[in-house]
């Protein structure tokens, strides 16, 4: 299939990033991250077993493979981001620019206070935590492109497709406000917090790294700027 590449008409180099991160360091990481899940995907194929997506069962574990992968490249882009060493652990990176003394083998649960940032990879049009991340969150939506885009056709997407895509690249600091609890009780899930569309949410969207067209998404004034943002920095797309 065919290897996904990130097209600078989406790259937002305006984009505001935390601690020192620069726009050309998440690029390199997503393109790392592309090669990544071409070759794996090229061999699986190869085999006999099938498009890599469908190793995985469910999609939630395919964005906690998708973030994992990117935390991990951001901690090699960036000099002054070292990798939380807990599973689980929060912030995904701890930022270690400045005077703030982590433990020496940088295994933190839950850090309130040390600055970091938190890695989160969706395919809906939001983010889910099982807390409320109050500080920097750089949030990842993808695609997978399983199927052809014929509405009478479910066959298997064609070679020249790319097998999956980073659709969106957001980013900003949150806080408790941001988040809306949701209480699973009664279900076979978790408790989760899910990003308010008008707050958290919003604050993201203001502020695209990467942005392909077809991940603006929104609804009224908050639709319109939306693209107007995305117009800024997309030479191809007009409000």
């Amino acid at each position: 299939m065919k290897r996904p590449e990130v097209q600078e008409r989406f790259v937002n180099h305006d984009a505001e990033l935390p601690y020192g991160l620069e726009v050309p360091q998440v690029v390199s990481a997503i393109e790392s991250f592309y090669e990544y899940w071409h070759e794996v995907n090229e061999w699986h194929l190869e085999e006999g077993y099938g498009r890599f997506h469908k190793q995985f069962r469910a999609n939630n574990a395919i964005g906690g493979f998708v973030s994992h992968r990117l935390t991990t490249r951001f901690a090699e882009e960036s000099p002054d981001f070292v990798l939380n060493r807990l599973d689980d652990g929060y912030p995904d990176l701890l930022y270690d620019g400045n005077d703030h003394e982590w433990p020496e083998d940088y295994a933190v649960k839950d850090s309130d206070n040390g600055p970091g940032l938190e890695i989160k990879a969706s395919m809906g049009n939001t983010f889910y935590a099982h807390h409320n991340v109050e500080g920097w969150l750089l949030g990842i939506h993808y695609r997978i492109n399983a199927r052809s885009e014929s509405p009478t056709d479910d066959a298997p997407a064609p070679d020249d497709t790319p097998p999956i895509e980073i659709t969106q690249v957001l980013c900003a600091s949150m806080d408790h406000e941001d988040w809306e609890y949701r209480d699973a009780r009664g279900s076979n899930r978790t408790n989760t917090s899910e990003l308010k569309a008008k707050v958290g949410l919003h604050e993201m969207r203001k502020n695209p790294i990467i942005e392909m067209e077809s991940a603006i998404t929104g609804v009224g004034d908050l639709l319109r700027e939306y693209k107007e943002t995305h117009a800024e920095f997309d030479p191809d797309y007009s409000v």
